[in-house]
């Protein structure tokens, strides 16, 4: 049997899993020179190289594995405009927040979108790709679902080892995880992984760019602002999971 198939697939998998978070991970702490850091802070350095490194990885993956099932193909423009609204709409509206706050320098505006274009493409291979489709060969669709969210959203606990800030980083993981059904539901209603990673990544980007916004126009230091800087992330994603739970309303386990 082939070791990258069948019940051997998974496996396989996980390991695939665990060298990407090291080389995501401690490729950005021997970036930062075990300094601890912001994400911002980090950004403002540079291309976020670990994470290039990291999806770089996951393609040779692939493509020695020869996993052919990773959706990457065009999801179909109609369909993909009909679910694809609602996510649109949050785009615009960190837009247009970062606008509000102050845009930081175009060249750090530049990092961000290169950075978090390749954060888009290497979580969602990682988890919308490699291993939802490993899971998918062990269980059915709703524990593969809700697996992958968990485990994407876990990974996120490992930013402590950068930042320094391990409440905030528990409290990230939280939120990944609500995120993480939102981007399975688009990638099981669309058939394609494109759309996932496109939303993934602006919805980078616009945090992103509030933060430096924030954090240039000092309105993060306020204490209106610590007080509520645990149950605004959880509030700003919560609508992202109940639409995710929308689109996968009439997905049941019996489903191919």
């Amino acid at each position: 049997m082939n070791f990258a198939h069948g019940k051997a697939r998974l496996p396989l998998s996980l390991i695939v899993y665990v060298l990407w978070a090291a080389i995501t991970i401690g490729g950005g702490i021997w970036l930062s020179g075990g300094q601890k850091q912001s994400l911002i802070e980090g950004l403002s350095k540079g291309p976020l190289w670990n994470v290039i490194a990291a999806f770089l990885f996951l393609v040779l993956v692939i493509i020695t594995a020869g996993w052919r099932d990773m959706k990457f193909g065009a999801p179909d423009p109609m369909s993909s405009l009909r679910i694809m609204w609602f996510p649109a709409l949050y785009v615009i509206a960190f837009l247009s927040m970062a606008g509000l706050l102050g845009l930081p320098p175009l060249s750090l505006m530049l990092l961000i979108f290169l950075s978090t274009a390749f954060v888009g493409l290497s979580e969602e291979t990682m988890f919308r790709g490699v291993l939802f489709e490993a899971l998918r060969t062990r269980v059915k669709i709703w524990p593969a679902m809700i697996w992958t969210s968990i485990l994407f959203g876990s990974v996120h606990i490992l930013n402590a080892l950068t930042t320094g800030e391990f409440l905030s980083a528990l409290l990230q993981a939280f939120t990944a995880t609500l995120s993480g059904f939102a981007f399975i539901a688009i990638l099981v209603r669309t058939g394609s992984i494109w759309p996932a990673i496109i939303y993934h990544a602006l919805w980078d980007f616009g945090t992103f760019a509030i933060s430096a916004g924030s954090e240039a126009s000092g309105a993060a230091s306020s204490g209106e602002v610590d007080r509520w800087a645990f149950l605004l992330p959880v509030l700003l994603v919560l609508p992202n999971f109940l639409y995710g739970m929308y689109l996968l309303r009439h997905v049941r386990n019996e489903d191919v």
